[in-house]
């Protein structure tokens, strides 16, 4: 165990370096596009990922609705990239917490902050609990995409084969949790190639770059109805459907429930290889209760507007949603999943 330990440490810290070009976290602010009022109170949303992906895109959204309901705020969007949202969440950790701003925190971040401090895989230089979520933002369901030339059975086979490469986020990254754990079930592993943002991610499988891309239903929606790009297992545990392709309407099947795909072990539980996914949106903890009210308030009003939550069903993304102490609860529930998870992976 201490051997796999320090072998996923070196890994990490090495792809790393890769993922934050040596550590240096880009920073790019995109308030116009959202509507804001400039002479509203300016209320910085920071989402560590990149621009074009499903957390970008729902950060956007959100400020785009926030700000029609209430002008008396200016919400803006800044990405701020780097080591997959440690960069955006040690900047955030270090705020006063008389800040306003808020953080896309992601329950991803939440795992491998965890397992950093728990198990030393990663160095991890802030505190979650400098975090306080006030409510969910995005509920998600990852989708495993592969080319039209691959099919489940061959990924497994490369899996066991120890060939097979996977883009979404970094390793112990809730995707490499989930497709990990279940590769280590099939007594196979898989290999974690390091990208900022889902959108980078996916480019990374149409190039050729892996052999698999672990996203958001949203992230590949194009390309599978395109036909480039192909949806061959839903981490989730009843059919997933609202998938279109070239050839009509298809149900993606789960690692778990009725619609297991017949390609896994029918002997194998894999229901552990399920983590909540998504995030909510925190400030920083300490901050003033009016300051928690408000952006609560207008968290749930966001939600109730069909502009946020019909957007939410057309990409396929789950309505959820929870609020101050109950989100940190869930959090610490979906933590302690995530090192079950880690546990599959290890053994």
């Amino acid at each position: 165990m201490k051997k796999l330990i320090a072998l996923v440490l070196a890994l990490v810290l090495a792809l790393s370096l890769v993922a934050c070009g040596g550590g240096a976290a880009s920073s790019e602010a995109a308030g116009g596009e959202t509507g804001g009022n400039p002479n509203g109170e300016t209320i910085k949303i920071i989402c560590g990922y990149g621009v074009g992906g499903t957390a970008d895109l729902i950060a956007r959204k959100y400020a785009v609705v926030a700000n029609r309901l209430y002008p008396e705020y200016n919400f803006i969007v800044e990405n701020m990239t780097g080591g997959d949202g440690f960069a955006a969440a040690t900047y955030f950790a270090d705020l006063d917490a008389s800040a306003k701003e808020l953080l896309v925190f992601g329950y991803g971040l939440c795992y491998r902050h965890d397992l950093g401090k728990e198990y030393g895989t990663e160095i991890v230089e802030f505190d979650r609990d400098a975090m306080y979520p006030i409510g969910t933002v995005d509920d998600r369901t990852w989708i495993l995409y592969t080319t039209p030339d691959q099919t489940l059975e061959s990924i497994l086979e490369k899996a066991k084969a120890g060939t097979l490469k996977m883009s979404g986020g970094n390793p112990l990254s809730d995707c490499h949790l989930e497709l990990g754990s279940l590769c280590a079930l099939m007594g196979g592993n898989v290999m974690v190639v390091p990208y900022d943002g889902g959108a980078a991610q996916k480019q990374g499988l149409v190039n050729g770059e892996v052999d698999v891309f672990m996203g958001t239903t949203q992230a590949a929606m194009e390309e599978v109805e395109a036909g480039t790009l192909i949806p061959i297992l839903a981490f989730n545990d009843r059919a997933f459907e609202g998938f279109v392709t070239p050839e009509g309407p298809i149900t993606v099947p789960t690692v778990a429930g009725d619609a297991k795909a017949p390609e896994l072990d029918p002997s194998i539980d894999f229901s552990s290889c399920i983590l909540p996914a998504g995030g909510s949106l925190a400030v920083r903890a300490g901050a003033d209760q009016a300051f928690i009210d408000a952006m609560t308030e207008v968290t749930k009003a966001v939600w109730a507007d069909a502009e946020y939550h019909e957007w939410i069903e057309s990409v396929m993304l789950n309505r959820f949603e929870l609020y101050g102490d109950e989100a940190v609860a869930f959090y610490d529930e979906a933590c302690a999943k995530a090192v079950a998870a880690f546990d599959n992976l290890s053994a």
